[in-house]
C-alpha cells in the first residue's frame, strides 16, 4: 500500500488543514473531517467520543442544516444525512427540537417572572 504526502493511505480521503497551531485546532480539524464523512441512514456516524470534537461537529452541523446545505440529523444511531425517504425521520427529528425549543422558550419567560416577583422590573 502506498502512501499520499499527508502519510495517509493512498485512496484516503485528504484532510482540508493541518492541525494548526490554536487551541482547539485539533478537534476542529477532526469535526470537519468527520462531517465529511457523514453517511446516508444505512452507514450513520456514531458522536465523537471527545467532547470538543463534538461540540465542534455539532455546531457544523447546525450550520449546515440552518443554511439549507443539509439535512443532517441523529435519531440516536449516529448522524446521517436524510435522504428522499426519509421523510418520516426528519419529520420525529424535528418535531424533537420544536419541543425542546418551546421548553427552553417556557424556562427563560420563568426566569424573568420569576425575577420581576423577587426583585422587581428588569
Amino acid at each position: 500500500m502506498t502512501k499520499n504526502e499527508k502519510g495517509t493511505p493512498a485512496g484516503a480521503p485528504i484532510p482540508k488543514q493541518d492541525y494548526g497551531t490554536t487551541p482547539g485546532s485539533k478537534a476542529q480539524w477532526l469535526a470537519e473531517f468527520l462531517l465529511d464523512n457523514i453517511g446516508d441512514r444505512e452507514h450513520p456516524m456514531k458522536r465523537p467520543k471527545d467532547g470538543s470534537v463534538d461540540r465542534y461537529m455539532r455546531g457544523l452541523i447546525m450550520e449546515k442544516n440552518a443554511a439549507g446545505e443539509a439535512v443532517i440529523i441523529n435519531l440516536g444511531d449516529g448522524y446521517f444525512h436524510a435522504g428522499p425517504d426519509d421523510g418520516p425521520a426528519v419529520k420525529e427529528y424535528a418535531l424533537k427540537e420544536l419541543h425542546r425549543a418551546h421548553e427552553i422558550e417556557k424556562k427563560a419567560r420563568k426566569m424573568l417572572d420569576t425575577w420581576e416577583v423577587l426583585y422587581g422590573n428588569l
